[in-house]
């Protein structure tokens, strides 16, 4: 059916829809009550109590409903939206109304299956969700969804495993690619390496055999010796200024090209060693990739050259108190030291290490190379390892941690397997595509787990060591991901954003651009309005993620949220609050880790007070200050705000700015001499079902409230 919309001037007309669950709700929450209490409330025309009401019969039975008494606003209290609300927005669409008219009540994960020992106060807290639900129902509006168009030209930045491999996968889908390299051939640190481990391939033969696929396909054009100067614009409309200095036949020297999606594959390098082990100060002294150059040059292998006492050290730069493991230095320091004794099979081969990292193959390669005699020295962080030089000689000194005993290796060569950090253009890069990075200058993916090759700005992919290292097998499958994942726009020809997006009012705007610089999207824009008036923002809506943080940080409330306005939060306060506020707590609470948290602490049935009354927010930043302090001024026995668990955020760095004004807000409080007791605050991952139990314990007893 048509969406035929509502009147927004006609007067609401709001249905609710009591689900029993079978006896998961309505065995602990009295539901013929609750339905009752919703039909006495303002603007609620029609209520009716359900037994299943997810079910393909009773979603009949709403769509009746809706048309037979001509809602104009749906309320279902029922489970928890962040499984079914996408299943009963289709329903009121096919009813004929818009999906963004319909507002969710968990009346089961919140009450039935955390208060069931409790039956009056289980309902009564049902009929306060209700109530909540009704009035934002009351003043909700109509949305849709946004489209912006997107071609299929697509630019690979960086030439390396990971950058061929994506634009290779994206240029046999029939899309154009550009590929950028700073440097003046292909290749990237393969260039460098010898044998690919564990599988034993020959890297110099893998590597001719891509360079050879991509500068013959038709749909890539390489562009060497080139670096990124500028990006504007966004997905489906990037303008890339580029300077050349050296470049493929018929690659240009430079100027600007547009791009649809952008991948970024920029890979790694290893961290600076000097200073430490004597590199630098003796030939004999090398890192891992300087290794690979000489055994690659067959410089180690030449008869009589090869050295007859090797010694490789392990987690240089890495496992240390600064950073983790470098992920591939166990595998490749076995693979070198097995290539050595294979040159020189008298040569005594030692490498030293803290741990020993393997997997699946990687383990049985390990076994072999010890069967070779190679010998292993396990050391820590705090023992003593040095290498020195001795009348000209080289010896390491190590403390072995397993025998308790200290050593004195002689060598020939020494080997420093060191960490890695990103390539040197990273910070360059990210300052022009608004990428986030760490201080070893890897990118960060928009989320470990819901984003894991995509960046914040849309159309804009992470592919291979760019992100962190890892060995080649991995680089190649995260390039193709990366690839697929710029794909789908292309595919699809436009992308679409949901209707929960940012509205501006620009009457009182003072362009402090404040939101423009804060939206972790870039979603936002300054745009002229008039010569000589100072630029105002623009929202480009398929950008939005509706996440809120620029309507809680405007200083002039210019800025609103489809379907989370301050009016509609703040009304839901003044439900939650009418009766009873000094016992109560408001909860303002992330839709993704956060109320996740809450659901499992609903399906592990754990008991906890049910003083609380949740406020569901896309993401904890939009909880303004002066949600918080028309909670307290209602006299609120206490406010929660509960978002994602750092560093983890579905809208990026939103719990970091919700953090931020919190503090800033409590010594605004104190000042005015509020109880700052009174507002908590808790940090969630959607696993934390205890801790969001706890958390509610603790509070209730911390304030004094009866439970």
């Amino acid at each position: 059916m048509t969406d035929k919309g509502a009147d927004m001037t006609e007067e609401p007309r709001v249905g609710v829809f009591v689900c029993d669950c079978g006896s998961n709700i309505a065995g602990t929450v009295d539901c013929p009550a609750v339905t009752e209490y919703a039909e006495g409330l303002e603007d609620v025309t029609f209520a009716e109590e359900g037994r299943w009401i997810c079910s393909v019969d009773y979603l009949a039975r709403m769509q009746e409903a809706i048309q037979e008494n001509d809602l104009n606003r749906v309320v279902v209290a029922c489970c928890t939206a962040r499984t079914h609300e996408p299943l009963f927005k289709k329903t009121v669409k096919e009813a004929g109304l818009n999906p963004y008219l319909l507002e969710f009540v968990s009346i089961r994960e919140q009450c039935s299956w955390v208060h069931r020992n409790d039956k009056e106060k289980a309902t009564d807290k049902a009929k306060d969700l209700v109530k909540m639900g009704v009035a934002k129902a009351r003043l909700l509006e109509e949305g849709e969804e946004i489209r912006l168009p997107v071609k299929t030209e697509c630019l690979v930045v960086g030439g390396g495993a990971a950058g061929m491999t994506s634009a290779l996968a994206v240029a046999e889908q029939g899309y154009h690619v550009m590929l950028v390299e700073r440097e003046p051939e292909l290749g990237g640190l393969l260039r460098h390496v010898s044998e690919i481990a564990p599988e034993g391939v020959s890297a110099q033969e893998l590597l001719r055999e891509m360079i050879e696929k991509v500068t013959a396909h038709e749909g890539i054009d390489v562009l060497t010796g080139t670096e990124i100067q500028e990006v504007d614009g966004y997905i489906g409309n990037y303008t890339i200024g580029v300077s050349q200095n050296g470049s493929t036949e018929g690659s240009g020297s430079g100027g600007s090209f547009g791009a649809d999606t952008i991948i970024v594959a920029t890979g790694m390098r290893e961290i600076s060693t000097e200073g430490q082990h004597l590199w630098g100060e003796d030939p004999r002294v090398v890192t891992m990739v300087e290794l690979e150059d000489k055994m690659r040059s067959g410089e180690l292998e030449v008869e009589g050259n090869a050295p007859g006492n090797v010694v490789f050290i392990n987690c240089v730069n890495s496992r240390n108190g600064e950073r983790g493991c470098c992920a591939i230095g166990c595998s490749v320091g076995i693979k070198n030291a097995a290539a050595l004794k294979e040159a020189n099979p008298g040569a005594q081969v030692t490498i030293l290490y803290k741990d020993l990292i393997t997997v699946k193959e990687e383990y049985a390669h390990l076994k072999e190379v010890m069967k070779e005699g190679v010998r292993f020295v396990r050391f820590s962080e705090d023992a003593r390892l040095e290498v020195v030089k001795e009348e000209g000689d080289l010896k390491v000194k190590v403390f072995d941690v397993l025998l308790g005993q200290e050593f004195t290796l002689p060598a020939d060569l020494v080997v420093l397997a060191t960490g890695f950090q990103g390539s040197e253009t990273v910070d360059t890069l990210r300052g022009q595509l608004k990428l986030s990075g760490n201080e070893d200058g890897f990118l960060q993916e928009a989320h470990v787990k819901l984003g894991p090759m995509d960046f914040p700005m849309a159309g804009i992919y992470l592919a291979g060591a760019a992100r962190n290292p890892k060995p080649l097998r991995d680089v190649r499958e995260e390039a193709l991901g990366a690839a697929m994942r710029a794909s789908i726009p292309m595919t699809n020809g436009f992308i679409e954003a949901e209707g929960i997006v940012a509205k501006m009012d620009l009457a009182e705007c003072n362009s402090c651009e404040r939101c423009a610089k804060n939206c972790p999207f870039g979603a936002i824009e300054m745009v002229e309005v008039e010569d000589g008036e100072k630029p105002k923002p623009h929202v480009l809506e398929a950008l939005c993620k509706g996440c809120g943080l620029c309507a809680a940080e405007c200083p002039k409330e210019c800025i609103q949220i489809v379907h989370y306005s301050d009016e509609q939060i703040l009304a839901q306060v003044d439900a939650a609050l009418a009766e009873n506020p000094e016992g109560k707590i408001v909860a303002f609470v992330c839709h993704w880790c956060a109320l996740g948290a809450v659901d499992i602490a609903g399906v592990g049935r754990a008991e906890y007070p049910s003083n609380v009354r949740i406020i569901r927010v896309m993401c904890s930043a939009r909880v303004a200050q002066d949600h918080v302090i028309t909670a307290l001024d209602k006299d609120a026995g206490g406010v929660l705000v509960a978002g994602c668990e750092f560093p983890t955020c579905h809208y990026i760095t939103g719990n970091y700015k919700c953090k931020d004004r919190l503090d800033r807000l409590r010594k605004k409080l104190e000042r005015k001499g509020y109880d700052t007791d009174r507002l908590w605050e808790v940090w969630l991952s959607a696993a934390m079902g205890p801790k969001w139990v706890e958390t509610q314990k603790e509070m209730v007893a911390a304030l004094g409230l009866e439970s």
